[in-house]
């Protein structure tokens, strides 16, 4: 079953497989791919193939800006847990 998140508002289906995330990376990132994946313990290997890997670089964008905005005390688009706002 295809994975998919919402980045930047638009829902992206990713990678499913280590070589369709491999294939979707650019050349020069496939070499560096290849020596993580092979050196990375199986319980850490779905968690960090897609962080690290099958995510756009735009998700990584997007959640260090709603990181620096939290931080910096704009709470605004953030929900707990039961879907009421933050303020």
């Amino acid at each position: 079953m295809a994975r998919t998140t919402v980045v930047r508002g638009e829902r992206i289906e990713l990678p499913n497989t280590l070589a369709d995330i491999r294939a979707a990376l650019p050349q020069d990132r496939r070499e560096e791919f290849d020596k993580v994946m092979y050196e990375t313990p199986l319980d850490r290997l779905e968690r960090d193939a897609i962080l690290h890997w099958a995510l756009p670089p735009e998700a990584q964008e997007e959640d260090d800006e709603a990181h620096a905005r939290i931080k910096a005390g704009d709470f605004s688009d953030c929900v707990d847990r039961d879907g009421n706002a933050i303020t």
